[in-house]
């Protein structure tokens, strides 16, 4: 039963009295009730933003997993969805294409947003690529069901790089120029 069901079967029963526990506050009455209701929205009403998070905090921890997925379907439903994860509504193929125009340090960067990211920044088809175009080639062929191997070589292979500071560069150079006996 999704969140529009049970609200329109609350509607319908209007709070009989055949789901409710004994205590001093149990409603006997839909009148008693309502006046209770609107009791505890005029205080919520009252309060500032901070007391109002702690109630509902406090309030959701006393439900149960039905009430929750109650809650969870009337939020659905009534507050606008305004960013998406693409990932989980396009195939894998497009959302590997959206990806493959990042740089590998943005796709590392990508793959710490969630698990499902960090699965499609692992896959082949995004490091390949990038590892052949930089002339990086695999010494083997990876097995069907080895996972990540181009972005491990891609790893490596920048690891192994000398790359020199802007520092250290203009030293270098001059260090080379006199190893090949140009003056300057």
């Amino acid at each position: 039963m999704n969140g529009s069901d049970y609200r329109q079967s609350l509607d319908a029963s209007r709070f009989d009295g055949t789901e409710t526990r004994f205590s001093a506050w149990t409603p006997v009455t839909n009148k008693l009730f309502q006046e209770r209701t609107t009791l505890i929205l005029h205080w919520f009403d009252l309060w500032m933003d901070r007391q109002r998070k702690e109630f509902l905090c406090q309030l959701l921890k006393r439900c149960s997993k039905t009430q929750l997925k109650f809650t969870r379907d009337c939020l659905a439903e009534s507050v606008p969805i305004t960013q998406m994860d693409f990932t989980a509504v396009l195939p894998r193929f497009l959302s590997l294409y959206i990806m493959s125009f990042l740089s590998p340090r943005d796709i590392c960067s990508a793959a710490q947003v969630c698990w499902h990211w960090k699965f499609l920044a692992e896959q082949d088809c995004l490091w390949s690529p990038k590892c052949i175009r930089l002339g990086w080639f695999l010494p083997y062929s990876p097995s069907d069901h080895e996972y990540g191997a181009w972005k491990r070589h891609y790893v490596a292979c920048t690891a192994s790089l000398d790359i020199l500071t802007p520092r250290e560069a203009p030293l270098s150079l001059t260090a080379a120029l006199v190893q090949f006996g140009v003056r300057h």
